[in-house]
């Protein structure tokens, strides 16, 4: 067989692949595979099973519906009210939320053992759902895994594959900090999300400013180990708060030109950044 017949066949063959090519929308990276919903919801489930067995979860009769209720009252304004969202409590001291991807959000039994208000509540849960919404881990993991496990996950050829997607997601939720430009925008999505579900358009700023307040130089929350916090980055929640209060709601959750400027220079930070720790 001539070499340009081979060539013919092999686009022939990759005629079914522009469905699993990364396009515009939530999706995005180096690696030109993307993760369809379906494969992100499969290992935001296996994802979830591991980190409840690693650390239980409880069941609060007074603090479980608080977060079922507020949580779904958020997800169902979010962009993807269609996914299996879960709102849970983990049995964990330190003071912490996290989501993985597809839908499970978490909250720890210390981080409500500051009792929070439900604005502020609103505020935490509003975050991790627009980690969610955004698709942040899911872009993280296509950039981190290989092409071949990737096709595999998104194939639905390997449960090996799929085990490995959903390491790397609880790994990102529970011990590598986000990137300050997802952060950002979880901050101003998530604003939004609590807002236009009914709660005050404050709540995420008033919960950063208490973990500011008790976190000491030695013993840092863990939330803001893996959501890095500066007086910054506050700042910036207060103006999202404010560009949004009084508004009739629903606010779009399309941000303003100076939240996507600010975005766009995080962004070209991470990078110069990038640079000078490869030298």
């Amino acid at each position: 067989m001539s070499r340009w017949w081979r060539w013919l066949l092999l686009l022939v063959a990759s005629a079914g692949l522009p469905a699993l090519m990364g396009s515009g929308g939530c999706g995005g990276s180096a690696n030109p595979l993307s993760i369809d919903q379906s494969s992100e919801i499969q290992i935001g489930q296996q994802g979830a099973a591991d980190i409840e067995r690693q650390y239980g979860v409880v069941n609060d009769p007074v603090q479980t519906p608080r977060i079922q209720r507020i949580g779904r009252a958020i997800a169902a304004v979010s962009q993807r009210p269609e996914l299996p969202w879960s709102f849970k409590i983990l049995n964990m001291s330190d003071v912490n939320a996290l989501s993985l991807p597809g839908g499970p959000v978490y909250v720890t039994r210390g981080l409500l053992n500051t009792r929070l208000t439900d604005a502020e509540l609103a505020g935490v849960l509003g975050h991790e759902i627009a980690h969610i919404n955004e698709r942040h881990a899911v872009k993280a993991i296509q950039q981190q895994m290989t092409y071949q496990l990737l096709s595999e996950v998104v194939l639905g050829r390997s449960a090996a594959a799929t085990q490995q997607a959903a390491n790397l997601a609880v790994q990102l939720a529970v011990e590598l900090p986000n990137s300050r430009k997802d952060e950002y925008q979880a901050d101003a999505i998530g604003t939004r999300l609590a807002y236009n579900a009914g709660y005050p358009a404050g709540g995420l700023v008033q919960f950063l400013t208490l973990l500011q307040s008790i976190s000491g130089p030695n013993s840092s929350p863990a939330w803001l180990q893996t959501h890095p916090l500066t007086s910054d980055r506050i700042a910036r929640a207060q103006q999202s708060a404010a560009e949004i209060s009084g508004q009739p709601r629903p606010v779009p959750l399309v941000l303003s030109r100076q939240n996507e400027q600010t975005l766009q220079q995080l962004v070209a930070e991470d990078a110069d950044n990038a640079v000078k720790h490869a030298k």
